[in-house]
């Protein structure tokens, strides 16, 4: 029976707790209520901090992800070797050494380790399309035949190059698809093309390739869609005045087996074109996966400082809140006397106040959402910066601006309630 009686007592204290709870969030409304104005400002410093905090990292985390793109368009299990500009005084150097930069006796030894699976060579070109009295200018590559399979590319009509185009120095090429979209019916396949008055055979189009563009000579990525593709080495068997002609390639793309065995599969290159270039570093060495992650600390870093002046704002906005919330108990001394007198304890009172608080917060959190959306929404369209909000940035703002309005009024709701209710009913 006594177990009977002692549950009971304990669901009648926690209804009455419930219960109790549920008044003091009426009475925290109502009181917020009253003084409108006052209520709003105080709340408007906790939206602009939590808008700011919110905006602030789903800015980053839109720069982090399409830096992560564009690496990724690189390759992930790539090592990439770039031609690089020289100074006069290594220009005039390498040719005392015969040093032709990257060649593709350079591609062949390295793809004799045993850790690449794959390689890929391109040189870019110069020449201008000429299409009647239309005047476009797509880049033009010559590649070799393995370059689409290591870039993703795939075939929408026709073929891809092949060894034997190579081998042949064959006058085809292959359209990026808005090259052949800008061409309209004279970039079908089959339909010959010219490009500086030397004719081309179309013999294949590229499906569409998303393409993000790179901001840095590091991440410098190429748009494939408005590219023209020729075997590579066709340059030899064209007239010199309007072809460049150099046997050094712009680029060499190595697929490597293993992901972990791409830091020292670079070092060895490294060692290999130090030797073959006799210590000229006419070359540059990208590894993708390493990009990666000196992107990922770096934005780090970013979101970090990003946050910390977001934070500013909220701790302004609880400054905000504790002024009210100051005022709030000067204003209410007459009444919290009374509450006393007729049974409140201290308890009551501290956790009136901290509800009334509590309250304030998350109107202006629940604000503060709403308006980082929108601004989100509104530095995409104007800024063109790519911006994410995430659940873990909104759970952040939300979690901090909490912490900071329930630290801003514990010291008035502590006021209150240990205040003398003698003197508190004096008051008028």
């Amino acid at each position: 029976m006594r177990v009977s009686v002692h549950t009971v007592k304990e669901q009648s204290k926690c209804g009455t707790d419930k219960s109790s709870m549920i008044n003091d969030i009426k009475q925290g409304i109502r009181s917020l209520l009253l003084q409108r104005l006052r209520t709003f400002l105080s709340a408007l410093g906790i939206f602009f901090g939590v808008a700011a905090l919110i905006a602030m990292l789903a800015i980053g985390e839109g720069a982090k992800q399409e830096t992560l793109r564009q690496i990724e368009q690189l390759g992930m299990n790539h090592i990439i070797l770039r031609q690089t500009d020289l100074t006069e005084a290594q220009q005039q150097e390498r040719q005392k050494q015969y040093v032709k930069g990257l060649t593709l006796m350079d591609a062949q030894i390295i793809s004799n380790l045993s850790c690449i699976s794959a390689n890929a060579c391109f040189k870019v070109l110069k020449g201008n399309l000429q299409i009647e009295n239309q005047a476009f200018t797509p880049e033009i590559l010559a590649v070799s035949p393995s370059f689409f399979e290591l870039k993703g590319l795939d075939i929408n009509r026709g073929r891809l190059l092949c060894p034997l185009d190579q081998q042949q120095k064959q006058h085809v090429c292959i359209l990026g698809y808005d090259v052949a979209k800008e061409l309209g019916k004279k970039g079908h396949v089959s339909q010959n093309i010219s490009i500086d008055h030397i004719s081309f055979k179309i013999v294949g189009i590229l499906d569409h390739k998303h393409w993000i563009p790179g901001k840095t000579n590091v991440m410098t990525s190429r748009n494939l869609n408005r590219i023209i593709y020729v075997p590579l080495g066709i340059d030899k068997t064209l007239p010199r005045k309007t072809w460049l002609h150099d046997d050094a390639l712009t680029e060499i793309a190595f697929q490597v087996k293993s992901n972990q065995d791409i830091n020292q599969t670079a070092k060895t290159i490294h060692h290999i074109l130090n030797h073959t270039h006799k210590g000229i570093e006419d070359y540059q060495v990208v590894i993708p996966q390493e990009l990666q992650h000196q992107a990922n600390r770096t934005q780090m870093t970013f979101n970090i400082v990003l946050g910390s002046v977001a934070a500013i704002s909220l701790l302004v906005g609880g400054i905000g809140i504790m002024n009210i919330m100051l005022a709030n108990v000067t204003e209410r001394t007459r009444e919290i006397g009374i509450r006393r007198a007729v049974g409140a304890n201290q308890y009551h009172i501290a956790k009136q106040f901290l509800v009334e608080s509590l309250l304030l917060t998350l109107s202006g959190v629940f604000l503060g959402i709403l308006g980082a959306l929108a601004l989100t929404e509104l530095i995409t369209y104007y800024a063109e910066w790519e911006s994410l909000i995430t659940l873990w940035s909104v759970l952040l703002a939300v979690s901090m601006a909490t912490l900071v309005g329930l630290c801003s009024a514990l010291y008035p709701a502590v006021k209150a309630a240990r205040m003398n209710p003698i003197n508190a009913l004096r008051h008028f």
